[in-house]
């Protein structure tokens, strides 16, 4: 994802996808009011390292869909069990932050796509702290029972 694109498509397209002209400021959407306290939530569920709390929002059958670092991960249990993995069954010392704003382009009634520019920071044996910045694209679909996860990808930076 190292492409360059021209400064004025980029303008352009802005407008297209996140429904108002570049740098115009607008009212939120229906869906980026919703989805705001659930992102606020996985951040804080992510920071406990709470697998089942961070994992609500996802859709959990064997459609979903992730991607991290080039890995594909198909179906939730499979998500699920890397994730306890990652977090050491709840015992990772791993600390997240957003290094901005998180991006919510509406799709479409019930679809949208959130780009979200974290940073994580972990200490390992040794006592030396790792820092490293990353990006999650999650496309949510709205569903009876709420808004729900059904593909992400994550990659860090240097990947």
């Amino acid at each position: 994802m190292r492409m360059r694109l021209l400064p004025a498509c980029a303008v352009a397209c802005g407008g297209l996808l996140f429904g108002h002209p570049a740098g115009a400021q607008s009212r939120p959407s229906a869906a980026e009011r919703q989805l705001q306290p659930l992102l606020e939530e996985m951040l804080v569920a992510a920071n406990a390292h709470d697998t089942d709390r961070f994992l609500k929002p996802y859709v959990h059958d064997s459609t979903l869909v992730m991607v991290f670092n080039g890995m594909v991960i198909v179906g939730f249990d499979s998500v699920r069990t890397l994730q306890l993995k990652w977090w050491n069954n709840g015992h990772s010392d791993v600390v997240y932050s957003r290094r901005g704003a998180a991006r919510i382009a509406v799709l479409g009634p019930g679809a949208v796509v959130v780009t979200d520019p974290l940073r994580s920071a972990r200490t390992d044996s040794a006592g030396v702290v790792h820092a490293g910045d990353f990006a999650a694209t999650s496309v949510w679909q709205k569903r009876p029972d709420g808004w729900r996860i059904v593909a992400v990808h994550e990659s860090t930076v240097g990947h």
